[in-house]
Protein backbone atom coordinates (compact mmCIF):
# COMPACT_ATOMS: atom_id res chain seq x y z
CA UNK A 1 0.00 0.00 0.00
CA UNK A 2 0.79 3.41 -0.68
CA UNK A 3 -0.05 5.58 2.81
CA UNK A 4 0.09 9.00 3.42
CA UNK A 5 0.12 10.34 6.90
CA UNK A 6 -0.30 14.31 8.23
CA UNK A 7 1.34 14.82 11.54
CA UNK A 8 3.81 11.57 10.53
CA UNK A 9 6.25 12.58 12.81
CA UNK A 10 4.59 12.97 16.00
CA UNK A 11 4.10 10.02 18.13
CA UNK A 12 0.98 8.65 16.47
CA UNK A 13 2.29 9.28 13.39
CA UNK A 14 5.68 7.94 13.08
CA UNK A 15 4.59 4.32 15.46
CA UNK A 16 1.76 4.14 12.88
CA UNK A 17 4.30 4.69 10.02
CA UNK A 18 6.89 2.65 10.79
CA UNK A 19 4.44 -0.35 11.68
CA UNK A 20 3.68 0.35 7.63
CA UNK A 21 6.65 0.24 6.76
CA UNK A 22 7.31 -2.81 8.32
CA UNK A 23 5.04 -4.45 6.60
CA UNK A 24 6.50 -3.53 3.16
CA UNK A 25 4.21 -0.29 2.82
CA UNK A 26 5.29 2.60 1.00
CA UNK A 27 4.64 5.62 3.46
CA UNK A 28 4.51 9.63 2.21
CA UNK A 29 4.55 12.12 5.73
CA UNK A 30 3.56 15.53 6.08
CA UNK A 31 4.42 16.95 8.90
CA UNK A 32 5.26 21.02 10.24
CA UNK A 33 8.13 20.25 12.57
CA UNK A 34 6.76 22.55 14.52
CA UNK A 35 8.45 20.78 17.46
CA UNK A 36 11.74 21.24 16.43
CA UNK A 37 13.92 18.87 17.35
CA UNK A 38 12.08 16.24 18.66
CA UNK A 39 10.20 15.68 15.04
CA UNK A 40 13.82 15.93 13.68
CA UNK A 41 14.85 12.76 15.67
CA UNK A 42 11.49 11.07 15.05
CA UNK A 43 12.65 11.13 11.62
CA UNK A 44 16.13 9.70 12.10
CA UNK A 45 14.36 7.35 13.98
CA UNK A 46 12.34 6.28 10.98
CA UNK A 47 14.97 6.63 8.51
CA UNK A 48 17.53 4.65 10.47
CA UNK A 49 15.24 1.78 11.23
CA UNK A 50 14.08 1.08 8.04
CA UNK A 51 17.01 1.62 5.50
CA UNK A 52 16.65 -1.36 3.51
CA UNK A 53 13.19 0.56 2.54
CA UNK A 54 14.93 4.18 2.28
CA UNK A 55 12.93 4.89 -0.84
CA UNK A 56 9.63 3.65 0.34
CA UNK A 57 10.33 7.09 2.63
CA UNK A 58 9.26 10.62 1.89
CA UNK A 59 8.81 13.07 4.22
CA UNK A 60 6.77 16.50 3.35
CA UNK A 61 8.18 19.82 5.39
CA UNK A 62 5.02 21.56 5.38
CA UNK A 63 1.89 22.63 7.18
CA UNK A 64 -1.64 21.04 6.75
CA UNK A 65 -3.03 24.64 6.78
CA UNK A 66 -1.20 25.32 3.35
CA UNK A 67 -3.50 24.26 0.54
CA UNK A 68 -0.57 24.35 -1.45
CA UNK A 69 1.95 22.32 0.92
CA UNK A 70 -1.27 19.64 0.99
CA UNK A 71 -1.59 19.77 -2.79
CA UNK A 72 2.37 19.03 -3.70
CA UNK A 73 2.52 16.26 -0.73
CA UNK A 74 -0.09 14.28 -2.66
CA UNK A 75 0.42 14.89 -6.31
CA UNK A 76 3.75 14.05 -5.56
CA UNK A 77 2.83 10.59 -4.27
CA UNK A 78 -0.50 8.84 -6.54
CA UNK A 79 -1.45 6.88 -6.72
CA UNK A 80 -2.45 6.95 -2.58
CA UNK A 81 -4.33 3.82 -0.99
CA UNK A 82 -4.83 5.26 2.46
CA UNK A 83 -4.82 8.82 4.06
CA UNK A 84 -4.04 9.05 8.07
CA UNK A 85 -4.91 12.43 9.02
CA UNK A 86 -2.92 13.03 12.44
CA UNK A 87 -1.84 16.39 12.23
CA UNK A 88 -3.40 18.84 14.38
CA UNK A 89 -3.07 21.30 17.23
CA UNK A 90 -3.58 19.00 20.20
CA UNK A 91 -3.30 22.01 23.19
CA UNK A 92 -6.42 23.16 24.79
CA UNK A 93 -4.72 25.99 26.17
CA UNK A 94 -2.89 26.55 23.48
CA UNK A 95 -6.21 26.99 21.49
CA UNK A 96 -7.74 29.19 23.67
CA UNK A 97 -4.62 31.52 23.55
CA UNK A 98 -4.05 31.58 20.23
CA UNK A 99 -6.96 30.70 18.39
CA UNK A 100 -6.19 31.27 14.85
CA UNK A 101 -3.34 28.85 14.61
CA UNK A 102 -6.10 26.29 15.99
CA UNK A 103 -8.33 26.80 13.21
CA UNK A 104 -5.55 27.13 10.69
CA UNK A 105 -4.43 23.54 11.74
CA UNK A 106 -7.67 21.98 12.92
CA UNK A 107 -9.93 23.34 10.48
CA UNK A 108 -8.29 24.34 7.29
CA UNK A 109 -6.29 21.80 7.85
CA UNK A 110 -8.34 19.09 7.69
CA UNK A 111 -10.34 20.75 4.79
CA UNK A 112 -7.13 20.76 2.75
CA UNK A 113 -6.47 17.04 3.03
CA UNK A 114 -9.85 16.02 2.63
CA UNK A 115 -9.88 17.80 -0.95
CA UNK A 116 -6.67 16.35 -1.39
CA UNK A 117 -7.99 13.24 -1.20
CA UNK A 118 -11.10 13.45 -2.80
CA UNK A 119 -9.04 15.11 -6.11
CA UNK A 120 -5.90 13.24 -5.95
CA UNK A 121 -7.22 9.78 -4.28
CA UNK A 122 -10.92 9.69 -4.63
CA UNK A 123 -10.97 5.74 -3.67
CA UNK A 124 -8.49 5.75 -0.76
CA UNK A 125 -9.61 4.58 2.90
CA UNK A 126 -9.31 7.63 4.80
CA UNK A 127 -9.41 8.40 8.55
CA UNK A 128 -9.50 11.41 11.14
CA UNK A 129 -8.22 11.62 14.23
CA UNK A 130 -10.87 13.75 16.01
CA UNK A 131 -10.75 14.59 19.77
CA UNK A 132 -13.11 13.26 22.86
CA UNK A 133 -14.14 16.51 22.85
CA UNK A 134 -16.80 15.73 20.50
CA UNK A 135 -18.41 14.51 23.33
CA UNK A 136 -20.13 16.56 26.32
CA UNK A 137 -19.26 14.51 29.13
CA UNK A 138 -20.21 16.85 31.64
CA UNK A 139 -23.85 15.35 31.40
CA UNK A 140 -22.08 12.28 32.65
CA UNK A 141 -21.87 12.43 36.75
CA UNK A 142 -18.59 11.18 38.25
CA UNK A 143 -17.37 10.14 41.78
CA UNK A 144 -14.58 9.41 43.25
CA UNK A 145 -13.55 5.73 43.52
CA UNK A 146 -9.93 5.36 45.73
CA UNK A 147 -7.32 7.86 43.87
CA UNK A 148 -9.47 8.72 40.73
CA UNK A 149 -12.64 10.23 39.18
CA UNK A 150 -14.92 7.76 37.45
CA UNK A 151 -18.25 7.88 35.72
CA UNK A 152 -20.96 7.38 38.40
CA UNK A 153 -22.69 3.91 37.72
CA UNK A 154 -21.05 3.31 34.61
CA UNK A 155 -17.41 1.48 33.51
CA UNK A 156 -17.09 3.95 30.61
CA UNK A 157 -18.22 7.01 28.91
CA UNK A 158 -20.14 7.54 25.60
CA UNK A 159 -20.95 5.13 22.59
CA UNK A 160 -21.07 6.30 18.92
CA UNK A 161 -24.74 6.49 19.40
CA UNK A 162 -24.45 9.09 21.52
CA UNK A 163 -25.27 12.98 19.52
CA UNK A 164 -22.00 14.83 19.45
CA UNK A 165 -21.50 18.46 21.06
CA UNK A 166 -23.19 21.23 19.35
CA UNK A 167 -22.14 23.51 22.01
CA UNK A 168 -18.30 23.56 22.13
CA UNK A 169 -16.73 25.47 24.73
CA UNK A 170 -13.54 26.43 24.08
CA UNK A 171 -11.75 26.55 20.09
CA UNK A 172 -10.30 23.13 20.62
CA UNK A 173 -13.30 21.84 20.62
CA UNK A 174 -14.57 23.41 18.23
CA UNK A 175 -12.20 23.15 15.28
CA UNK A 176 -12.52 19.04 16.12
CA UNK A 177 -16.10 18.64 15.84
CA UNK A 178 -15.95 20.69 12.62
CA UNK A 179 -13.34 18.38 11.34
CA UNK A 180 -15.90 15.39 12.59
CA UNK A 181 -18.63 16.93 10.50
CA UNK A 182 -15.83 17.79 7.60
CA UNK A 183 -15.11 14.43 7.60
CA UNK A 184 -18.93 13.05 7.54
CA UNK A 185 -19.86 15.17 5.43
CA UNK A 186 -17.18 14.41 2.57
CA UNK A 187 -18.40 10.89 2.76
CA UNK A 188 -21.71 11.31 2.37
CA UNK A 189 -21.40 13.80 -0.55
CA UNK A 190 -18.37 12.79 -2.53
CA UNK A 191 -18.24 9.29 -1.35
CA UNK A 192 -15.08 9.27 0.06
CA UNK A 193 -14.05 6.53 2.31
CA UNK A 194 -13.54 8.17 5.41
CA UNK A 195 -14.01 7.38 8.90
CA UNK A 196 -13.76 9.10 11.88
CA UNK A 197 -11.94 7.85 15.19
CA UNK A 198 -12.73 9.63 18.38
CA UNK A 199 -9.53 8.46 21.15
CA UNK A 200 -9.08 9.04 24.11
CA UNK A 201 -5.33 9.16 26.12
CA UNK A 202 -2.89 7.86 23.20
CA UNK A 203 0.86 7.26 24.67
CA UNK A 204 4.18 5.59 23.62
CA UNK A 205 7.55 5.33 23.18
CA UNK A 206 8.52 8.62 20.33
CA UNK A 207 6.46 10.70 22.49
CA UNK A 208 8.23 13.80 23.20
CA UNK A 209 5.55 15.19 25.91
CA UNK A 210 5.30 18.67 26.96
CA UNK A 211 2.98 20.10 29.37
CA UNK A 212 0.03 20.47 27.44
CA UNK A 213 -0.08 17.31 25.54
CA UNK A 214 1.63 13.61 26.09
CA UNK A 215 1.45 14.10 29.42
CA UNK A 216 1.69 10.22 30.66
CA UNK A 217 5.37 10.68 28.56
CA UNK A 218 5.87 14.33 29.83
CA UNK A 219 5.56 13.00 33.32
CA UNK A 220 7.63 10.04 32.56
CA UNK A 221 10.47 12.05 31.29
CA UNK A 222 10.16 14.74 33.91
CA UNK A 223 10.98 12.14 36.11
CA UNK A 224 14.02 10.81 35.12
CA UNK A 225 15.27 14.28 34.26
CA UNK A 226 14.37 15.98 37.93
CA UNK A 227 12.08 18.39 36.42
CA UNK A 228 8.70 20.12 37.56
CA UNK A 229 5.71 18.12 36.78
CA UNK A 230 2.81 20.83 37.08
CA UNK A 231 -0.29 18.76 37.87
CA UNK A 232 -3.70 21.21 36.92
CA UNK A 233 -6.41 20.16 39.06
CA UNK A 234 -6.70 18.07 41.98
CA UNK A 235 -4.73 14.96 40.10
CA UNK A 236 -7.72 12.05 40.28
CA UNK A 237 -8.40 13.06 36.81
CA UNK A 238 -8.98 10.05 34.96
CA UNK A 239 -8.37 8.92 31.31
CA UNK A 240 -8.22 5.29 29.65
CA UNK A 241 -4.79 5.30 27.44
CA UNK A 242 -3.95 3.51 24.76
CA UNK A 243 -0.84 2.39 23.84
CA UNK A 244 0.27 3.06 20.51
CA UNK A 245 1.10 -0.58 19.76
CA UNK A 246 -2.35 -0.98 19.48
CA UNK A 247 -3.51 2.15 18.44
CA UNK A 248 -1.88 0.52 15.05
CA UNK A 249 -3.53 -2.39 14.80
CA UNK A 250 -6.93 -0.22 15.30
CA UNK A 251 -5.49 2.22 12.55
CA UNK A 252 -4.73 -0.52 10.23
CA UNK A 253 -8.12 -2.65 10.56
CA UNK A 254 -10.23 0.57 9.73
CA UNK A 255 -7.95 1.66 6.32
CA UNK A 256 -9.02 -2.38 5.65
CA UNK A 257 -12.55 -1.57 6.32
CA UNK A 258 -13.15 1.96 5.64
CA UNK A 259 -15.31 0.99 2.78
CA UNK A 260 -17.86 -0.54 4.20
CA UNK A 261 -17.98 1.96 7.43
CA UNK A 262 -18.11 5.08 5.13
CA UNK A 263 -19.11 8.48 7.34
CA UNK A 264 -19.07 5.79 10.90
CA UNK A 265 -17.33 7.08 14.01
CA UNK A 266 -15.31 4.46 16.38
CA UNK A 267 -14.16 5.39 19.58
CA UNK A 268 -10.15 3.99 20.47
CA UNK A 269 -8.91 4.06 23.60
CA UNK A 270 -7.76 1.96 26.27
CA UNK A 271 -11.07 1.49 27.81
CA UNK A 272 -12.09 0.96 31.96
CA UNK A 273 -9.24 -1.37 32.44
CA UNK A 274 -6.38 0.81 30.99
CA UNK A 275 -8.19 3.74 32.84
CA UNK A 276 -5.61 5.80 34.85
CA UNK A 277 -5.76 9.13 37.15
CA UNK A 278 -2.89 11.21 37.26
CA UNK A 279 -1.51 10.42 40.59
CA UNK A 280 -1.95 6.88 39.66
CA UNK A 281 0.02 6.92 36.86
CA UNK A 282 2.96 8.91 39.04
CA UNK A 283 2.99 6.20 41.37
CA UNK A 284 4.00 3.60 38.65
CA UNK A 285 6.44 5.79 36.95
CA UNK A 286 7.93 6.22 40.25
CA UNK A 287 8.05 2.92 40.46
CA UNK A 288 9.40 1.97 37.53
CA UNK A 289 11.98 4.79 37.51
CA UNK A 290 13.33 4.38 41.42
CA UNK A 291 12.75 7.93 41.63
CA UNK A 292 10.58 10.84 43.27
CA UNK A 293 8.35 13.32 40.77
CA UNK A 294 8.60 16.80 41.40
CA UNK A 295 4.76 17.79 41.21
CA UNK A 296 2.91 21.14 42.15
CA UNK A 297 -0.54 21.62 42.24
CA UNK A 298 -2.53 24.27 40.10
CA UNK A 299 -5.73 25.38 39.15
CA UNK A 300 -7.69 23.16 36.82
CA UNK A 301 -7.30 23.80 33.14
CA UNK A 302 -10.29 25.78 30.95
CA UNK A 303 -13.57 22.70 30.65
CA UNK A 304 -10.80 20.11 31.83
CA UNK A 305 -13.32 16.78 32.07
CA UNK A 306 -12.90 14.84 35.35
CA UNK A 307 -13.26 11.67 33.60
CA UNK A 308 -13.30 10.45 30.08
CA UNK A 309 -13.36 6.73 29.57
CA UNK A 310 -14.21 5.01 26.35
CA UNK A 311 -16.73 2.80 25.34
CA UNK A 312 -14.72 0.53 22.95
CA UNK A 313 -17.35 -1.94 22.30
CA UNK A 314 -17.67 -1.23 18.66
CA UNK A 315 -14.20 -2.02 17.70
CA UNK A 316 -14.21 -4.77 19.94
CA UNK A 317 -17.42 -6.12 18.52
CA UNK A 318 -15.17 -5.89 14.76
CA UNK A 319 -12.11 -8.00 16.60
CA UNK A 320 -9.68 -5.49 17.77
CA UNK A 321 -8.96 -5.07 21.73
CA UNK A 322 -6.42 -3.17 23.83
CA UNK A 323 -3.84 -6.11 23.83
CA UNK A 324 -1.06 -3.84 25.96
CA UNK A 325 -2.04 -3.46 29.97
CA UNK A 326 -1.37 -0.05 30.80
CA UNK A 327 1.67 -1.02 33.71
CA UNK A 328 2.73 -2.46 30.58
CA UNK A 329 2.34 0.32 28.28
CA UNK A 330 4.19 2.53 31.21
CA UNK A 331 6.91 -0.06 31.82
CA UNK A 332 7.90 0.03 28.24
CA UNK A 333 7.94 4.07 27.87
CA UNK A 334 9.93 4.08 31.16
CA UNK A 335 12.29 1.83 29.51
CA UNK A 336 12.49 4.11 26.79
CA UNK A 337 12.22 7.69 28.46
CA UNK A 338 15.92 6.15 30.59
CA UNK A 339 17.46 4.74 27.37
CA UNK A 340 16.95 8.22 25.41
CA UNK A 341 18.11 9.85 28.22
CA UNK A 342 21.04 11.69 27.31
CA UNK A 343 18.44 12.50 24.20
CA UNK A 344 16.04 14.27 26.73
CA UNK A 345 18.59 16.06 28.44
CA UNK A 346 19.88 17.78 25.06
CA UNK A 347 15.95 18.61 24.08
CA UNK A 348 14.72 19.80 27.50
CA UNK A 349 17.65 20.66 29.71
CA UNK A 350 19.81 22.48 26.56
CA UNK A 351 22.66 19.90 27.77
CA UNK A 352 24.84 19.08 24.76
CA UNK A 353 26.50 15.25 24.71
CA UNK A 354 30.36 15.11 24.58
Amino acid sequence: MKVLITGGLGCVGVNFADYCLARGDFVTIIDNGERGESNIRNEMWLRGRHRDGATRISVFHGNVGSFAAVDSAFASSTPIDAVVHCAAQSSVNRSIELPVLDYNSNVTGTFNVLEATRRFAPNAAFIFMASNKVYDVTQWPVEMRGSAWKFVGKPSGPGETVPFYTDAKEPYGASKICGLYYTRCYAAMYNLNAVVVVPSGMFGIRQFGKEEQGWLAWMAIATELGLTFHIKGDGFQTRDMLDTDDVNLALAMLLRVASKHRGEVFNLGGGPRNAISLVEAKDEIEHNLDKKLYVEYEDWRPQDNKCYISNVGKLIDMGWYPKTDIKEGIKKVCAWVRSEKETLKELYLGEKRG
